[in-house]
C-alpha cells in the first residue's frame, strides 16, 4: 500500500471518530461554540500532522526513546483504558429507549478489540469503509434538514460547554497508529469536512428543536431527526442515526484499542492477546467507573492525553531533527569549518586583547 492511500485511510478513520463528539456532544453547545470548537481541533491536529511530516518515526517510537517519555505512554494508555469505559457508556445513548444496561457499548467494544487483535491495518481499512456510509448518510440528513429550520432558533448565543471542546481532540488518537516517514496526503480538505460537519449538525439541531431543548436533551440531533421531510413526506430516519453513531462509535473505540496495541508493543514481545484482554477488561470495567469520574477530570485528561502529550513530543522530535538537517547541510556545503574558523579567530584576538 503506498503511503498517500494509507494516509487516506488514518484521515478517514479519524474523520469518522470526530463523527461522535460531532453528533453528540457539540450540537449541546449551540453552533456558533460547536463551529468554533471543532475549528480548534482542526488548528491543532494540522499542526501536529505538521510536526509529525518532520519526523521518521512514529508517535509511540519517538516517545519510548526516553525514559519520561516511557512513563507518559504508561499514563496514557491508563487514560485510553479510562476512556474506552467512558466511550462505550456514552454510545448507550444511541438508542435513547434501550436498557438501562450499557449492552450496546459493551458490545462495540468487544467488536472494537477484535478488529485491533487483527492489527492497526484492519481499523484503518474499516474506518475507510465506515466513512463512505457516513458521509452519505449525514450529506442527506443534512442536506433534507436545511431547508425547514427555524431561522429564528439561529441566533449565535448559548452557553459554551468547555468540558466539551478537548472531545474534538478525538481524532488525534489516529497519529499513535503511525510508522515510518510523516504522513502524506492532503489533510486540508479532511480537517474543513469535519469542520463543517460539526456546524451543520449543529445549525440542524438548533433549528429544529430550538436551542434551549438542544441544550437540555442527551441526544439532541437524534430528537432532531425524527422532524426530517424527505420529498415532502416525513420520515423516520433515527434509526438510521443510531446506526451512525454506532458505527463511529466503533471506529472510535478502534481507534484507542489499537493505539494500545501499539504502546504495549513498546513494553512487551508479543502484545497482541494482552492488549485485547486488557482492552476489553479494563475499558469494560471503566464503564462503570466513569460515571462516578466529573466532567472537569475526562476534560484536563483529554487535553493532556490528546492535546499536550502528543504536541509536546512531535515538537521536540521535529527541532532534534531540524538541527541535524541543518548541520548536515553546513557540513557538506564546508560553511560549518569556515565557522569554526571564524569562532576560533575571533577568541584569539579577544585574549590578545
Amino acid at each position: 500500500m503506498t503511503r498517500d492511500a494509507e494516509a487516506r485511510q488514518r484521515y478517514a478513520l479519524g474523520f469518522s471518530a470526530f463523527t461522535v463528539p460531532a453528533i453528540l456532544l457539540l450540537p449541546r453547545t449551540g453552533w456558533l461554540w460547536a463551529a468554533s470548537f471543532a475549528a480548534a481541533g482542526a488548528a491543532a491536529l494540522a499542526a501536529m500532522i505538521y510536526l509529525r511530516r518532520r519526523t521518521a518515526k512514529g508517535l509511540v517510537r519517538l516517545a519510548a526513546e526516553t525514559a519520561a517519555g516511557k512513563g507518559a505512554l504508561l499514563a496514557a494508555l491508563l487514560w485510553n483504558g479510562l476512556m474506552l469505559g467512558r466511550i462505550a457508556a456514552y454510545l448507550c445513548r444511541a438508542y435513547p429507549s434501550g436498557s438501562a444496561f450499557p449492552l450496546t457499548g459493551l458490545l462495540l467494544l468487544l467488536l472494537a478489540v477484535y478488529a485491533a487483535r487483527k492489527g492497526a491495518g484492519a481499523v484503518l481499512r474499516t474506518g475507510a469503509i465506515v466513512f463512505l456510509f457516513l458521509i452519505a448518510f449525514y450529506v442527506i440528513i443534512m442536506g433534507f434538514s436545511l431547508p425547514d429550520l427555524h431561522l429564528s432558533w439561529l441566533k449565535p448565543g448559548g452557553k459554551p460547554r468547555w468540558t466539551a471542546l478537548p472531545a474534538v481532540l478525538a481524532p488525534v488518537c489516529v497519529l499513535y497508529l503511525s510508522e515510518g516517514e510523516g504522513a502524506a496526503g492532503k489533510p486540508a480538505l479532511w480537517l474543513l469536512g469535519g469542520v463543517m460537519l460539526a456546524l451543520l449538525a449543529a445549525l440542524v439541531t438548533a433549528g429544529t428543536v430550538s436551542p434551549p431543548v438542544a441544550a437540555l436533551e442527551p441526544f439532541p440531533f437524534y430528537t432532531a431527526a425524527k422532524s426530517v421531510k424527505i420529498l415532502g413526506a416525513m420520515e423516520r430516519l433515527e434509526p438510521l442515526v443510531s446506526a451512525a453513531l454506532t458505527a463511529g462509535g466503533f471506529c472510535l473505540l478502534g481507534t484507542l484499542c489499537a493505539a494500545n496495541g501499539k504502546i504495549l508493543s513498546i513494553f512487551l514481545p508479543q502484545p497482541d492477546r494482552i492488549a485485547a484482554l486488557a482492552n476489553f477488561l479494563v475499558g469494560g470495567g471503566c464503564v462503570w467507573l466513569s460515571g462516578v469520574v466529573s466532567e472537569g477530570v475526562f476534560a484536563i485528561g483529554m487535553t493532556i492525553f490528546w492535546g499536550v502529550f502528543p504536541f509536546l513530543t512531535l515538537l521536540l522530535a521535529s527541532r532534534k531533527n531540524t538541527r541535524k538537517f541543518l548541520k548536515n547541510v553546513l557540513t557538506k556545503s564546508g560553511l560549518s569549518d569556515k565557522i569554526t574558523e571564524r569562532v576560533r579567530g575571533s577568541k584569539s584576538k579577544t585574549k590578545k586583547t
